[in-house]
């Protein structure tokens, strides 16, 4: 099975290939640039594996210069976010 995860531009997807690749091996990420689009095999019903990309596709974000990355999972999208400091001290 493949996960597809979708960024907005080519620099980013460089980064976030070089992420996933230290935590889930070479051999698993494809670098699709001219979609601005890291794919990653992942085993069909493994929800442990799914949860890692999730962890690392968020601490990816919390570096990175974008907002948001994209996901693809078979037919269903889903949009990780970059968290937002919440304010203390009121």
């Amino acid at each position: 099975m493949e996960m597809r995860i979708v960024v907005p531009d080519r620099g980013s997807a460089s980064g976030l290939a070089l992420r996933l690749a230290s935590v889930f091996g070479g051999d698993r990420v494809t670098l699709t640039q001219d979609r601005h689009e890291v794919d990653l095999d992942i085993e069909r019903g493994s929800d442990r594996t799914i949860l890692r990309v999730l962890d690392a596709v968020d601490r990816w974000l919390e570096g990175a210069a974008v907002a948001s990355a994209e996901l693809w999972l078979g037919d269903h999208s889903y949009t990780l976010g970059k968290r937002a400091p919440i304010a203390t001290g009121l």
